[in-house]
C-alpha cells in the first residue's frame, strides 16, 4: 500500500508541473498509463477508494487533478479491467483528447465499460491494447 501511494502521489506532483492541458503530450499521457495501472492495483491490494483520492496532490492543477480522480472513480465505480486494456483505453483518450477535447470530454465511460470487456476477451493478449484504444474511436466518432 505504501509504495503504490508513493507512486500515484508522485503522479500527481508531476501533474502539477504539467502545462493547462488535462494531458499534455507526452507527460500526461505517460501519467494516465501510469496512473491507471496504480489505481488498479491499488484496488486489488484493498486501498479504499477515499484513501486514494486523498493521495492527489493538491498542488496537481485542476485539469491533471481531475483526470487523475477520473481514473479513479472508473477503477473504483465499475468491475475491475485488466491493467493491460484499461491503461491503453486511457492513454488513447488521452492522446485523442489532444486534437477533441469536446468529444471526448462527452462520452461516458459506461459506455466504453462493455466495449473494453469485450477486449479483455481477445486473444493473443497483444490484441487487447489496440482494441481498448480503438474504443475511444468507437464512441467518439473520431477516426483512427
Amino acid at each position: 500500500m505504501t509504495r503504490m501511494a508513493a507512486v500515484f502521489t508522485l503522479l500527481s506532483c508531476m501533474a502539477s508541473a504539467l502545462a493547462a492541458s488535462d494531458c499534455p503530450f507526452p507527460q500526461g499521457m505517460q501519467a494516465s498509463i501510469g496512473a491507471s495501472k496504480e489505481a488498479i492495483a491499488a484496488r486489488q491490494a484493498g486501498v479504499a477508494k477515499d484513501d486514494l483520492l486523498t493521495r492527489i496532490s493538491p498542488a496537481a492543477n485542476g485539469q491533471m487533478s481531475q483526470m487523475l480522480k477520473s481514473i479513479v472513480d472508473e477503477v473504483y465505480d465499475y468491475p475491475a479491467l485488466l491493467p493491460e486494456v484499461y491503461a491503453a483505453f486511457r492513454f488513447e483518450h488521452c492522446f485523442v483528447s489532444q486534437q477533441h477535447a469536446e468529444q471526448v470530454a462527452a462520452m461516458k465511460f459506461a459506455d466504453a465499460y462493455p466495449l473494453l470487456k469485450k477486449c479483455e476477451q481477445l486473444d493473443p493478449q497483444g490484441a487487447r491494447p489496440p482494441c481498448a484504444m480503438r474504443v475511444v474511436h468507437t464512441l467518439t466518432g473520431i477516426p483512427e
